[in-house]
């Protein structure tokens, strides 16, 4: 199972059919996406890196995988393009028996990725075919690139969060000496829709729309995490858009989509 290649400029974007998973984003030389050194790249498992795809649920589920199926399933080509100023490719996935099983309903996602020169758009749409509402939840689970030592989300100060590890809401904390955010932290912030994050001497801009929140994940030092390759969680932070705190009701024929879009400020 090969990965697709996009190139615009001398941005370029690796992407799996398995999970329609980004896999690297490189612009001007330098990786902005984090994967895992020990990530299962057999088609078979979960991918620990890039943007992997949260579908139909976010999160845990009983007797269901985690995170939903969308992950782990070999998604089809249903567009391609290529212009002077950007490259264009859609993935698709629709219902067959096997994802009946473990969610009984009619739908059609697909997930397109807009590469630019210095920017990526990925945007999961999903639609309604049946003739009955059907619900879910849904996540881009970006895993950026920065060096977790230095790391400062200032747009999170003072702003209210859900805090998965203590089970708690809370405050992030404000001033010139907090915490922005903790680590370990895994924290569902509503409504959160723009930040900045450092990347070397650059900025990256993340812009989430069609969203309730965005989840800020990094495990911390003492994750147990197999997959997580020895020192990884000290070079990234999943700043993700979500639809996580309520579900998304489409009714026959309606679509929805979550974005998010990243662009590099050199």
């Amino acid at each position: 199972m090969s990965p697709l290649i996009l190139h615009c400029a001398d941005s370029q974007l690796t992407v799996s059919p398995f999970g329609a998973q980004a896999l690297s984003w490189q612009v001007a030389g330098q990786e902005r996406l984090w994967l895992s050194l020990d990530a299962d790249l057999d088609g078979h498992h979960p991918i620990r890196g890039g943007v992997p795809l949260c579908f139909p649920w976010f999160g845990k589920a009983d007797q269901r995988p985690s995170h939903g199926f969308a992950r782990t399933r070999l998604w089809q080509v249903a567009e391609q393009s290529q212009t002077d100023d950007h490259a264009h490719l859609v993935l698709s996935l629709e219902h067959d028996a096997d994802t009946e099983a473990l969610w009984p309903h009619p739908f059609r996602a697909e997930m397109a990725f807009t590469l630019k020169a210095n920017a990526l758009q990925l945007a999961l749409t999903v639609t309604n075919p049946g003739l009955a509402p059907l619900s879910y939840t849904a996540a881009l689970h970006s895993y950026l690139g920065t060096d977790v030592a230095q790391l400062r989300i200032t747009e999170l100060a003072g702003l209210p969060y859900h805090d998965k590890l203590a089970n708690a809401d809370c405050l992030f904390e404000d001033g010139p000496d907090a915490a922005l955010p903790p680590i370990p932290v895994d924290a569902i912030v509503p409504g959160l829709s723009n930040c900045r994050l450092a990347q070397g001497n650059d900025i990256l801009e993340i812009d989430n729309q069609g969203h309730d929140a965005a989840v800020i994940w990094n495990p911390g030092p003492d994750h147990g995490i197999g997959d997580v390759h020895f020192g990884g969680e000290q070079a990234f932070i999943c700043i993700e858009s979500a639809h996580a705190l309520t579900p998304i009701t489409l009714a026959p024929g309606q679509r929805h989509t979550l974005r998010q879009t990243l662009t590099v400020d050199a």
